[in-house]
C-alpha cells in the first residue's frame, strides 16, 4: 500500500477512535450522573422510624398516639405496634443486652391534631393480642416491604433505600419489567409496604393499594439542591486547599498550623481572650488565638482507644472557669468526660458519663451556660429524650427534661432567638439538612451538604452473631453572631458539596466548602454565601472582633499525603 494512503487511513481511524471515545465518555457521564447522585433526603425522612406510644383507645379500632406533625408524621403513615417479648441476657456477663420483639398490629394515621394523632387499627398480626395504653409504636418498623422496578433501571435506587432504611423488612429486588415484559402493576397484598418505581417516579403504597407518598422522577435524586429565593454572592470561585494556596489570598492571615486533621473543636472568650480547644493528633489541646498567631497553653492526651467525636466549652455560671465537655467513641459506645481549664492546665472532674453532651449560650452573652445530655440509642445513635444537666456537689446530675423536636440531636445544634420575638429557636444539622424549629413548630430548613467532620459506624447489636452496622454523621455546630449590630443575630453555617466531576470520577477533589449566612427579615429566612469557596473541609468557625476564624483541614499532596489543620483569620469586611 502506498505510504500516503496508509497515512490517511491511520488518521481516519484515529478520528474514529476519538469520536467513539468521546461518545463513550458522554454516555458514561449521563449514566454516572444519576448513579453518583444521592437520594433525596425527604424520601428517607418520610419513611424513617419514629417512636411513640399509645395513649388511649377511644374506640375498639381507634387509638390515640402521642405524636403530631411536629414529630414528622403525616396522615397515611403506618405504625407498627411493638410486642416486646423476653429480655436477652448475656450468658457470661449476665447483663441485659436487649429485647426480642415483633409486631402485633399495624395502625394507620387518620387525623393529626396538636399534641397527638388519631390512628385506625387496620391489621392484626396476632388475633389474641390486645392493644393497651403504653404500648410502643414505631413508624414503618419491621413492615414487609417489596420494591417493584417497572423501569428496569431501579436497582441502584433499591440499594440506596436498603442501606438508608434498615428498619424495614426488605424483600429481594423485583424487576417486573424484565420478568413480565410490561409495566402494569398489580396490587400485592402479601406485603405491608410496596414501593413501585416507574419511569415517571416512585410510589409508596400499602397492601390495600392506597397511595401514601409519591415522588416524581425529577425529585428522587438530590444532586445540587438550591433553596428557592436563596441568593449567593457573585464572587468567583477560587480554590484553596494546598499548603501554598494561602499566598493567593492577601486578605487571609495564617495564624498557625496544627498537626493532623482536627476531630472536633470549639471556641470561647475568657478574660477578653479567644481560646480554642481542639482534639487532634492523639491529644486535646487549648490554644490562645491572638491577632497574629496561636499559642498552645494546655494539653492532655486522648485515652487509648478513645475517639473524640464532639467537644464544647461550658461555663456553668458567669464567674466560673471554663469547662470542656468531650464525648468519646469507645468500645462501640459513647463515653463523655468533663474537664476544667484553669491555670493553663486541663483537669478531669467528671467521667464515665453515658450521654452525648453539648452546651448552649441561650442569651448570646458569650457564656454557654446550659448543658444538655442525650442518651445513646442502639438503633438511631441518638435517643429522642434530652435532659438538662447540672454540676453540683462534685457530681453531674440530671435535671428536668428538655423538650425538643423529634429528630433533634445535640451534636451540630444551637439555641437562640433568631426571629426576634423573644422565644428560643432550636437549630440543628442532621443528615445534611439544617432545621429551625420554635418549640415543636417548624420554621425553616435548607440543605447544607452531607460532608460532615466525622462519621461513626457502629454495630446495632455488638453481641449478636449477625452484625448490622449503621453510620451516622457528626456535624460542627452553627454560629450565632450579630453581624449588622441590629440586635438580631444572623446564623452562620458551613456548607459543603461534592464537585460534579468528582462524582463522575474525573477529579480527586473530594469536597468544596464555604460559609453560608442565614438571616431572618420580614418574616422570611434568607440565605447568602459570605465567603470564598475552599477545596478543603472547614472543620470549625467563630467570629471574634469582626474577624472570621476558620479551621481548615489540608492534605499536602507534595508531602506524601500528610495532613494538617490551618487556622486562618479573615476580616469580615473583606469577605465580600
Amino acid at each position: 500500500m502506498h505510504p500516503r494512503i496508509k497515512s490517511k487511513i491511520v488518521r481516519r481511524n484515529k478520528h474514529k477512535l476519538c469520536f467513539y471515545g468521546l461518545l463513550f465518555i458522554l454516555i458514561l457521564c449521563n449514566f454516572s450522573f444519576l448513579h453518583a447522585a444521592s437520594i433525596n433526603p425527604t424520601i428517607i425522612q418520610d419513611l424513617s422510624s419514629i417512636d411513640g406510644y399509645i395513649v388511649k383507645a377511644i374506640h375498639p379500632n381507634i387509638y390515640i398516639i402521642d405524636l403530631d406533625s411536629q414529630d414528622g408524621i403525616m396522615t397515611g403513615d403506618l405504625f407498627s405496634v411493638i410486642n416486646e417479648k423476653e429480655s436477652l441476657t448475656h450468658p457470661i456477663t449476665e447483663n441485659v443486652i436487649g429485647k426480642l420483639d415483633d409486631i402485633k398490629a399495624i395502625l394507620r394515621i387518620t387525623q393529626i391534631k396538636k399534641g397527638y394523632a388519631l390512628s385506625a387499627l387496620i391489621k392484626t398480626i396476632n388475633k389474641k393480642s390486645i392493644l393497651l395504653p403504653g404500648d410502643r409504636v414505631k413508624r414503618y418498623d419491621q413492615l414487609q416491604t417489596q420494591f417493584t422496578d417497572q423501569s428496569g433501571n431501579g436497582k441502584h435506587l433499591y440499594t440506596l433505600l436498603l442501606k438508608k432504611l434498615p428498619h424495614l423488612s426488605w424483600k429481594p429486588y423485583y424487576n417486573s419489567a424484565k420478568i413480565n415484559g410490561n409495566n402494569k402493576y398489580k396490587s400485592n397484598n402479601l406485603y405491608e409496604l410496596n414501593l413501585i418505581f416507574t419511569n415517571k417516579g416512585l410510589e409508596i403504597k400499602d397492601w390495600e393499594n392506597r397511595l401514601i407518598h409519591y415522588y416524581p422522577q425529577t425529585e428522587i435524586y438530590f444532586q445540587n439542591p438550591v433553596l428557592k429565593g436563596e441568593s449567593q454572592l457573585t464572587n468567583a470561585y477560587q480554590p484553596f486547599g494546598m499548603s501554598n494556596s494561602l499566598q493567593s489570598f492577601p486578605s487571609f492571615q495564617t495564624l498557625g498550623k496544627i498537626s493532623g486533621l482536627v476531630h472536633t473543636a470549639d471556641f470561647i472568650v475568657n478574660d477578653n481572650k479567644l481560646f480554642m480547644a481542639v482534639a487532634a493528633n492523639k491529644s486535646i489541646s487549648v490554644y490562645h488565638v491572638a491577632t497574629n498567631h496561636i499559642t498552645r497553653v494546655a494539653e492532655t492526651p486522648i485515652p487509648i482507644q478513645h475517639e473524640p467525636i464532639y467537644m464544647n466549652w461550658w461555663r456553668p455560671d458567669s464567674i466560673s472557669n471554663p469547662h470542656l465537655t468531650v464525648t468519646f467513641w469507645h468500645n462501640q459506645d459513647i463515653e463523655s468526660k468533663i474537664l476544667i481549664f484553669h491555670e493553663q492546665s486541663l483537669k478531669i472532674i467528671a467521667y464515665d458519663i453515658n450521654y452525648h453532651l453539648a452546651s448552649y449560650d441561650q442569651n448570646h452573652d458569650g457564656n454557654p451556660e446550659m448543658l444538655l445530655g442525650q442518651a445513646m440509642d442502639r438503633e438511631n445513635f441518638w435517643n429522642y429524650r434530652t435532659y438538662r444537666l447540672l454540676y453540683f456537689d462534685q457530681a453531674l446530675r440530671l435535671s428536668k427534661r428538655f423538650k425538643s423536636p423529634g429528630t433533634f440531636t445535640v451534636y451540630g445544634s444551637i439555641l437562640g432567638d433568631m426571629t426576634g420575638d423573644g422565644y428560643l429557636e432550636t437549630i440543628w444539622v442532621h443528615n445534611g439538612i439544617l432545621r429551625i424549629y420554635q418549640g415543636k413548630t417548624f420554621l425553616y430548613k435548607t440543605y447544607v451538604g452531607d460532608f460532615p467532620n466525622q462519621k461513626i459506624t457502629f454495630d446495632i447489636d455488638p453481641v449478636a452473631k449477625k452484625t448490622l452496622f449503621r453510620t451516622v454523621s457528626i456535624y460542627p455546630k452553627p454560629l450565632f453572631h450579630d453581624l449588622n449590630k441590629d440586635n438580631q443575630p444572623e446564623l452562620f453555617i458551613i456548607h459543603s458539596e461534592r464537585p460534579f466531576l468528582s462524582q463522575l470520577g474525573f477529579s480527586n477533589q473530594a469536597v468544596r466548602t464555604w460559609i453560608k449566612c442565614i438571616r431572618y427579615q420580614n418574616k422570611m429566612f434568607y440565605s447568602q454565601r459570605i465567603s470564598r469557596v475552599f477545596d478543603s473541609n472547614i472543620q470549625a468557625l467563630t467570629i471574634h472582633n469582626n474577624d472570621l476564624i476558620l479551621l481548615i483541614g489540608v492534605t499536602d499532596q507534595d508531602a506524601e499525603g500528610q495532613s494538617h489543620t490551618s487556622v486562618i483569620r479573615w476580616p469580615m469586611n473583606k469577605t465580600n
